[in-house]
């Protein structure tokens, strides 16, 4: 199929064919097609063209319509990185489920140096991890005044990893089976998740960054969790303004460190450990 008039479409999954083209075309957007494509491990390096850097936006034809398989065996998946350390701004990556099996980080949005920042930016994608001893199914690195909508699942490791996520906004689900849901790490401050279900997991939110100061949590819900719900490990306040409790929930919070409330609730969320 042709390209359309303001970008490329992603063909037989190949990234960097798609970024080379939208780099002769100046920037756009590319496409990725509804169904599902199979694609290999890939890091994208924004750096390696030098006509894109803040015009350029990936977006699939919804969550539920565009799949993008990144295959199963040991590294990463997909990562999105400019290695020239510059500032990244209105980046679009939405209306995709990126799945796999990966023994690393199955979808990586910045370096882990953190030394390239995302800012101002729409995310809108869904992660599944399938590998028992994942990493992550998604890290967020050094990613600044961005809106996320999230579904984000694995077997093992983290379903979603906030390493520098500043004055933000989040919302969706996360789940990991066997791991951690979410967690907060680095300099991961000053942002709302407004609304966020965190169920079937082993573990749920887990706060340790000692940086990880001054988030909010509109409304939390929790369920089936095998282990703690809420993990407050670091020297930092956090605000849940509402919370409910479900079903088959082990423990629901173990506090470390640092100070945290809670608002409305139907249950406690008391340091419930021995």
């Amino acid at each position: 199929m042709d390209d359309a008039s303001d970008g490329v479409r992603l063909r037989d999954g190949d990234w960097r064919e798609a970024f080379e083209r939208l780099d002769e075309r100046g920037g756009g957007v590319v496409t990725v097609p509804a169904g599902r494509v199979e694609s290999d491990p890939v890091t994208i390096d924004l750096a390696k063209y030098p006509n894109l850097r803040n015009n350029v936006s990936i977006r699939g034809a919804g969550i539920g319509t565009s799949t993008v398989d990144l295959g199963e065996g040991n590294g990463d998946g997909f990562s999105l990185v400019h290695s020239d350390e510059g500032d990244v701004f209105y980046l679009q990556l939405t209306g995709m489920l990126f799945e796999g099996a990966r023994d690393g980080v199955l979808v990586r949005i910045g370096s882990d140096e953190r030394t390239d920042a995302y800012n101002s930016c729409s995310f809108e994608f869904a992660t599944c991890n399938g590998h028992p001893d994942a990493t992550a199914a998604c890290r967020l690195n050094a990613v600044l005044n961005t809106r996320h909508f999230g579904v984000h699942n694995c077997e093992g490791g983290t379903a979603l990893e906030l390493r520098e996520f500043q004055f933000g906004g989040l919302t969706g689900s996360v789940s990991s089976r066997d791991g951690v849901s979410l967690e907060l790490s680095g300099y991961t401050f000053a942002n709302v998740v407004e609304w966020l279900n965190v169920e079937a997991c082993d573990d749920g939110i887990r706060i340790v960054g000692e940086n990880c100061d001054i988030n909010r949590f509109g409304m939390l819900y929790g369920a089936n969790v095998g282990g703690t719900l809420w993990r407050h490990e670091a020297p930092v306040q956090t605000r849940i303004d509402a919370a409910f409790v479900g079903e088959n929930v082990e423990r629901i919070a173990d506090h470390d460190d640092g100070e945290y409330t809670v608002g409305l609730s139907n249950e406690s969320f008391d340091d419930t450990g021995e």
